[in-house]
């Protein structure tokens, strides 16, 4: 049964950085990542106080946790290998379940 699943990640940057990427880059960056496949639903990001991490999140339909965190990686990893995410990576994973879907 697929379900719904957010999961998070801390997206890290290089510390000599004289600009970030705007969150809503990222987003855009995300969005334009995703396959059919990947189940992506929504895409948040925020600044955090550090000028070189970004707070991730997004909500997938996956079959399970272990899955959702799966796909989040891989779409993550597509999307840092975007110039403006250059040298970015994310890692914290965390994920919680939402609600189980009709199929």
């Amino acid at each position: 049964m697929t379900a719904r699943y957010v999961v998070a990640a801390h997206l890290t940057g290089p510390p000599a950085r004289h600009r970030n990427p705007h969150p809503a880059t990222v987003v855009d960056l995300v969005w334009a990542h995703a396959t059919t496949a990947d189940g992506l639903d929504h895409v948040r990001v925020q600044a955090l106080v550090t000028a070189d991490e970004l707070e991730l999140v997004v909500l997938l339909r996956a079959e399970t946790a272990a899955d959702a965190v799966r796909t989040a990686e891989g779409l993550f990893g597509r999307a840092t290998r975007s110039p403006a995410l250059l040298h970015w990576h994310t890692d914290d994973f965390n994920v919680l379940p939402l609600a189980a879907l009709d199929n």
